[in-house]
């Protein structure tokens, strides 16, 4: 048995500059890596996130700093 499960991102903005992309998909990741995008049916054993309304993109990094 593989304990090792797919999370499904489900309806949201998928943006990549890198990879040109911007439109709305699924985005299915298992063990940290990233599988796919598109709009693939998240299976029943999936642990799905709804991310209808949402941006779904590379970490944001905050440069708001203070150096004191």
């Amino acid at each position: 048995m593989n304990s090792t499960r797919r999370i499904v991102i489900r309806g949201g903005r998928v943006i990549d500059p890198s990879q040109g992309i911007d439109r709305i998909a699924n985005l299915a990741i298992t063990a940290g890596r990233i599988l796919g995008i598109g709009a693939d049916t998240p299976q029943e054993r999936d642990d799905v996130i709804d991310a209808s309304g949402l941006v779904v993109c590379p970490g944001f990094i905050d440069l708001h700093t203070h150096l004191r």
